[in-house]
């Protein structure tokens, strides 16, 4: 009989201690975290975890879409997403029964900076799991078939996105924002159909290199038996010798004004954006809270404003995404085809006053027991830790970033938070996209500048 794993837990706040339910006097307590480094270079980032009999892997690769070859975007996305369609001893139905029959998963993927593959499962089942994992990490078969089958999906997956408002805005959000940097870069139809084994392997060959892994493991385990556990199956691994190249720094990219035609749409979906700040930078703590109260909550200002006080759509948000060497700030919302120019007229006043006015002591206090709250929520779970951790090794953030948030995030001065509003909500700042039937709301365009038209159906090719 299948055995089932719940992963997700209710724990309350088994993981944390708090002094006293106000912000000023909270205080993180987590279970002590080991990290050592094997001689061929991975890093073993080990926090034993007891509250449940459960095992959490985390393995990350630097590199991700840096090795794509020129041409080819989503080279090593493609790449990633075979780790599980088949080993060398393998084949993909295999795999899936195998984690299946342990009741857990594995997964695989990559971005813009990384390449990852996750593990979890029964702290009982750990040595199944890792042996699993370890073969679809070093002995990957990259079977044509499966190549091919993967193609047509993934394919498929790209010509779907015209039907999709959402996700065709999401899909131009980058390119928008960063330009031809990196992260602008985005796998089309005729990227994917260029792509070769020989492109596959050598991706696999260049990305997958021990001196660049990073494995954390949060779990019901002991320190020296997981280590020896990981060591047994990763420690033979011979460096690989291929030089990364660095990622290049940001540049400044031109605003603009976007507008992707769908005359089908019966909506139009709105981002406005601009580049941000990298994960470790000094700003990550008051942007959080600035943003908590521009419209990172049920309760913030473009909710209050957008959606309940002007019924202008169902739903808005805001966002800053932040990577190793830079990020970008968003305001995603949708609005009916009527009201496409209010809501960014309207939507550009919040932004506008939040940005020359500031935020409140009440907003500034309401956002910091509130973030307080969420943060406590992150670190709950073996799984919470595990990604917490991660982030840390692959964006250098210091040991100690857990323990020390909530006193960096008590001490962000309220200035610090309307600096940051000043700095990054100005809409004059902000590149507009819109998705939605050109013809229906082009009258309504007038003034906003001149508008970039890209057909919906050929976005992607």
């Amino acid at each position: 009989m299948k055995r089932i794993l719940k992963l997700t837990l209710s724990l309350g706040l088994g993981a944390l201690a708090f002094a006293s339910s106000k912000t000023e006097a909270q205080k993180i307590n987590l279970p002590q975290v080991k990290r050592v480094t094997l001689e061929n270079g991975i890093r073993l980032i080990l926090m034993e975890y007891h509250r449940a009999p459960t095992l959490t892997i985390r393995a990350s690769f630097e590199g991700g879409s840096r090795f794509d070859p020129a041409g080819k975007s989503g080279t090593t996305s493609f790449m990633s997403s075979l780790l599980r369609k088949g080993t060398e001893s393998k084949t993909a139905q295999q795999i899936a029964e195998e984690i299946d029959f342990l009741g857990g998963s594995l997964g695989a993927g990559s971005g813009d900076e990384n390449c990852d593959v996750s593990l979890n499962t029964l702290a009982k089942d750990a040595d199944a799991g890792l042996d699993l994992m370890t073969d679809v990490l070093r002995h990957p078969a990259f079977a044509q078939e499966e190549i091919d089958r993967e193609r047509t999906l993934e394919v498929s997956g790209l010509q779907s996105l015209a039907d999709e408002p959402g996700a065709l805005a999401g899909y131009v959000t980058p390119g928008v924002t960063f330009g031809n940097h990196l992260y602008g870069a985005k796998t089309t139809i005729s990227s994917l159909k260029s792509i070769t084994r020989e492109d596959i392997v050598a991706s696999y060959k260049s990305a997958f290199a021990p001196e660049r892994m990073i494995i954390v493991a949060v779990g019901d385990f002991k320190f020296d038996e997981m280590q020896s556990k990981l060591k047994a199956r990763f420690g033979d691994w011979a460096k690989s010798g291929v030089q990364i190249q660095s990622v290049p720094a940001l540049t400044e990219v031109p605003i603009q004004r976007v507008m992707v035609d769908k005359p089908d749409a019966t909506q139009t979906q709105v981002r406005l954006v601009r580049q941000g700040f990298k994960r470790s930078s000094p700003d990550n703590y008051p942007a959080v809270l600035a943003n908590t109260i521009l419209g990172g909550g049920f309760t913030s200002r473009l909710v209050d404003e957008i959606r309940v006080n002007q019924s202008l759509t169902y739903g808005i948000n805001s966002g800053f995404g932040k990577q190793k060497i830079g990020g970008s700030f968003t305001v995603s919302t949708f609005t009916k085809l009527e009201t496409s120019r209010k809501i960014v007229d309207e939507t550009n006043r919040v932004l506008a006053k939040i940005a020359k006015e500031g935020v409140t002591e009440k907003e500034y206090q309401k956002a910091r027991g509130f973030l307080a709250g969420q943060f406590a929520i992150r670190v709950q779970t073996p799984e919470g830790i595990a990604a917490q951790l991660l982030d840390m090794a692959v964006n250098d953030l210091p040991d100690n970033y857990l323990e020390s948030y909530l006193p960096k995030l008590r001490a962000v001065s309220l200035t610090d938070v309307n600096r940051i509003a000043k700095s990054y909500f100005a809409p004059d700042k902000l590149s507009v996209i819109l998705v939605g039937p050109y013809a229906k709301i082009k009258n309504q365009l007038t003034g906003m500048g001149e508008f970039q038209i890209k057909q919906a159906d050929k976005v992607t090719e």
